[in-house]
C-alpha cells in the first residue's frame, strides 16, 4: 500500500493598513504567543508534551488544533537554533582565532594601547560567548527571545533607538510578540481549517 502525498500551504499575506489592522484586532495572534511562550518554558522546565497539552487546552481555551499548531511552529524554531548552533560555533572559533592574531600584532607594535586592552576585552567576550554556545549545544539547551533580541535590547537605551518612553517601546515589544501566529488546517474540515 503506497503512502498518500502530503501537502503543506503556507500564505504571507501583503497587507494594507486597514487589512493589518484587521488582523492585529485578532485576539488569536495574542493569544498564539502568550500559548507558544508559555509551552517553550515548560518544555525547558522539563514537562512532558502530553501533561502539557492537558494543561494548556483549557488554561488558554484552545482546542487540541490550535495547540497542535503553536507546538509545531515552536518545534521549527527550536530545530532552526539546534541546526544552526554548529555553525554559529565555527564561526565564532574562527572570529577568536582573529583577534587572537591582532592581538599578538598590537603587543608588538603598540604594547599597553588603549586599543589592544579593547581587543583584550573583546576577545574575553567572545570566548565567553562561545563557551556558552558549546555548553548549551552540549546540553541540548535552546534559548530562544520571543520578539526579537534587538528589540529587547533597545529598551535599555531607550533614546538611542528611537523611544521616547519605557511605554512606548513595551508596547513595540508586545507587538512584536504577538505579530504572527500558525494556523494548523486540513482538507476534511470545512474551509481547511477550525479556526
Amino acid at each position: 500500500m503506497s503512502e498518500r502525498p502530503v501537502f503543506t500551504y503556507q500564505t504571507r499575506p501583503m497587507l494594507d493598513g486597514g487589512q493589518a489592522l484587521a488582523l492585529d484586532a485578532y485576539a488569536y495572534a495574542e493569544l498564539y504567543g502568550r500559548a507558544e511562550r508559555s509551552l517553550f518554558a515548560a518544555l525547558q522546565a522539563g514537562g512532558k508534551l502530553n501533561d502539557l497539552k492537558r494543561e494548556l487546552l483549557p488554561r488558554f481555551g484552545i482546542t487540541a488544533r490550535q495547540f497542535n499548531a503553536v507546538r509545531i511552529g515552536l518545534e521549527g524554531k527550536i530545530d532552526s537554533i539546534r541546526q544552526r548552533r554548529p555553525e554559529l560555533i565555527v564561526q565564532a572559533q574562527a572570529r577568536i582565532k582573529k583577534a587572537a592574531k591582532v592581538i599578538a600584532r598590537l603587543k608588538s607594535k603598540a604594547p599597553g594601547s588603549d586599543k589592544l586592552h579593547q581587543k583584550k576585552r573583546r576577545l574575553v567576550l567572545m570566548q565567553s560567548r562561545l563557551s556558552a554556545m558549546q555548553a548549551d549545544h552540549e546540553s541540548g539547551k535552546t534559548r530562544l527571545c520571543f520578539g526579537s533580541k534587538k528589540l529587547f535590547h533597545a529598551h535599555f537605551e531607550l533614546e538611542a533607538n528611537g523611544y521616547a518612553s519605557h511605554q512606548e517601546w513595551k508596547q513595540d515589544w508586545l507587538a512584536e510578540r504577538s505579530s504572527q501566529f500558525f494556523v494548523l488546517g486540513s482538507k476534511d474540515e470545512t474551509a481547511g481549517c477550525q479556526g
